[in-house]
């Protein structure tokens, strides 16, 4: 492979990483696309948000249970997306990281709003790269908002 197929490839790569991010950021604002949502995770995916009063969500199941949860309690959701980086970029390995600001309204009548950062670990797949690992932080403090939400 030429240098430049090489950097060629390695652009491909990294908007398909940020694609996949931003499928399911977009499928979580719709509160209701749980199957693209999942898709964006390996069947054996950590989805980890602990930092946010959570737990650590594994495999399909647990996160479409979850989201199954959210999407039914949660009436509005908007997150804004921004400083995309890749750190590791291998053939068929990938890290990201960056930041994320949530705003969500519950049916209880909380109201939520988070800064976070995010590392998520990617792998190729035959059907294309996917999240194996999602790990969200919260930068500034919560309180117990965001699992009462969630509850």
């Amino acid at each position: 492979m030429s240098d430049i197929e090489k950097r060629l490839k390695a652009v491909e790569d990294r908007a398909a990483l940020e694609s996949v991010l931003l499928r399911y950021y977009y499928a979580v604002d719709t509160l209701s696309d749980i199957d693209t949502l999942v898709d964006c995770f390996t069947p054996d995916a950590e989805f980890d948000v602990k930092d946010l009063g959570l737990q650590v969500f594994r495999g399909h199941d647990e996160i479409r249970a979850f989201f199954e949860s959210v999407f039914a309690h949660t009436p509005h959701h908007c997150h804004h997306v921004s400083n995309f980086d890749v750190t590791r970029l291998e053939e068929n390995e990938a890290s990201a990281r960056g930041y994320v600001i949530g705003k969500a309204d519950g049916a209880n009548g909380i109201k939520v709003f988070v800064h976070c950062c995010y590392n998520i670990e990617y792998v190729r797949t035959p059907q294309g790269w996917k999240m194996r690992v999602f790990d969200e932080d919260s930068l500034m403090p919560l309180g117990d908002e965001v699992a009462e939400l969630h509850g």
